[in-house]
C-alpha cells in the first residue's frame, strides 16, 4: 500500500511491521534491493544453541518471553510471520535482544485467523493439525512454533526425534 509497483510480500509484510507502534522484538526495515534472484539474511539464535552446550531456564525464559511478544506484535499488525524456527531469530549473545526476522514465507491474517493449507515453514514446525486435516490457524500455529522452538532449545534435538504423544494416534511419533 502507498507504493507505485507491486512489492515482495516480505518488504510488504515488514513495511507493515514498522508501522507505530513498533516492537523492539521484530526486524526493522530501513531500506531494501531488488536483485534478480537471492537475497542474503544474517542469523543467529541457530549458533547460539550450537554454541552454547547447555541453555539454562532462565536464558531460555528471557529469550522465550521475546518470541512471544514478536510473534504477538505480528498479530497484532495482522501479519502471520509463518517461518519461526532458531534460523529466523537474530540474538545478541551479551544482551540476549531477540529480533524475530525473514518475513518471506509470511502472509496478512484474516478475520478468521488464517484457515490455510499451505505452510511454508519448516517441515519439523508444523502444527499436527496440518498432518490431520490439512489446514491450520495462524495463531494456534504460532503457539505450537514456540513451543517446538523451547524443545529444541532445552532439549539440543529437533522435536521430529522425540517421542511425543497425542491424544490421536494419527500424530504419535
Amino acid at each position: 500500500p502507498g507504493y507505485p509497483k507491486p512489492l515482495i510480500t516480505e518488504v510488504a509484510l515488514l513495511l507493515m511491521m514498522r508501522e507505530e507502534p513498533i516492537s523492539p522484538h521484530t526486524i526493522q526495515l530501513y531500506e531494501w534491493f531488488e536483485h534478480p534472484r537471492k537475497f542474503t539474511l544474517i542469523m543467529d539464535l541457530f549458533d547460539y544453541m550450537n554454541n552454547n552446550p547447555q541453555i539454562s531456564e532462565t536464558t531460555a525464559r528471557v529469550i522465550m518471553r521475546q518470541a512471544v511478544q514478536a510473534v504477538q506484535h505480528c498479530i497484532e499488525r495482522g501479519v502471520f510471520h509463518n517461518d519461526i524456527h532458531p534460523e529466523n531469530i537474530l540474538l545478541r549473545k551479551h544482551t540476549l535482544e531477540l529480533k524475530l526476522i525473514d518475513f518471506g514465507c509470511g502472509h496478512l491474517l484474516n478475520r478468521t485467523g488464517y484457515d490455510c493449507w499451505k505452510y511454508r515453514g519448516i517441515r519439523a514446525y508444523f502444527p499436527p493439525e496440518l498432518f490431520i486435516y490439512g489446514k491450520f490457524y495462524a495463531v494456534q500455529t504460532n503457539v505450537w512454533a514456540l513451543g517446538v522452538l523451547l524443545y529444541e532449545m532445552m532439549n539440543r534435538m529437533e522435536i521430529t526425534q522425540a517421542k511425543v504423544r497425542f491424544a490421536n494416534p494419527n500424530l504419535s511419533g
